[in-house]
């Protein structure tokens, strides 16, 4: 089914202009032969729709009234024009391996890696093993990541415990010691921490950024983390900002404000578990 008649109207523009070609070889015609009635008549159609098909030239949005879209065409073209070149319906599993695979490709071919989420357990922890391969290849071969995470002790992270089963005080995904062994493994892989402004996961390379909203909709007694997923590309609508850009630059205010490893480390020893492997102190790039 299509969702717009705009290549239709388009098509009839051609048309069009191949119809006036065609009036004026039969004028030309019926000139040499001095038929003027038709001539004449003919000439007035060919003026008529000449004049026509330069108004709408000179006129673009009256063109536009011809133009009948749905409301996914109007979607899908004011999300292209801003950047989106994809969304995944992450309740489908389907679509949640086919985002999975996406972003593995993108990592792959990254120049730059940035990340700010939650916990970042679906591309820092090896146990979980989604996205930890591809990363790991990238820091061996000093691809740069920077992360930025949620402090676990933070009122913004309280509060989302408390809408979960039991009101869990501390955020069961993210794993420190494994957190400090990578830290300390590789030096390409910068982490910050953040009490605020959490309000989605994005994950960016230079290329594209894979966009997932957060939200405090309690479904069965926890917060359900399954809700859409938006890839998009660096773009220059003709108002307004791209996309790319808005959401890389959320990422960017984020690690300009952000709390360092080693800085945490220290503010949070009361609250964090014993034995932890200790940090090693690195000079800190800004």
């Amino acid at each position: 089914m299509a969702h717009s008649n705009r290549i239709t109207v388009h098509r009839w523009h051609i048309w069009a202009e191949l119809v006036l070609a065609a009036l004026a070889v039969v004028t030309a015609y019926l000139g040499q032969i001095n038929n003027w009635s038709w001539f004449f008549f003919i000439s007035v159609i060919a003026f008529i729709l000449f004049a026509f098909l330069k108004f709408l030239e000179a006129k673009p949005a009256l063109k536009e009234l011809l133009i009948r879209e749905d409301l996914a065409a109007r979607i899908a073209g004011s999300a292209l024009a801003s950047g989106m070149c994809d969304y995944y319906d992450m309740q489908r599993a389907n679509e949640q391996e086919r985002r999975n695979k996406e972003t593995k490709a993108e990592i792959s071919s990254a120049n730059g890696l940035w990340l700010c989420a939650n916990s970042g357990a679906s591309y820092l922890d090896p146990a979980i093993y989604r996205h930890w391969p591809a990363v790991e290849k990238r820091l061996k071969e000093g691809v740069e990541f920077r992360v930025i995470l949620l402090d676990p002790y933070s009122a913004e992270k309280g509060f989302r415990n408390k809408l979960n089963v039991d009101g869990e005080q501390f955020d069961s995904k993210m794993n420190v010691p494994s957190l400090i062994k990578l830290y300390n493994t590789y030096p390409t892989l910068d982490i910050r921490f953040v009490r605020y402004g959490m309000h989605a996961t994005v994950f960016a390379t230079d290329r594209v950024i894979f966009f997932d909203p957060y939200h405090v909709s309690v479904i069965d007694n926890r917060i359900e983390n399954r809700s859409i997923c938006l890839k998009i590309e660096p773009m220059t609508p003709a108002e307004g900002v791209g996309l790319y850009r808005l959401f890389k630059g959320h990422l960017d205010t984020l690690w300009r404000s952000g709390t360092s490893f080693e800085e945490w480390i220290e503010q949070s020893r009361e609250m964090l578990p014993n034995g932890l492997p200790p940090l090693k102190r690195r000079q800190y790039i800004i």
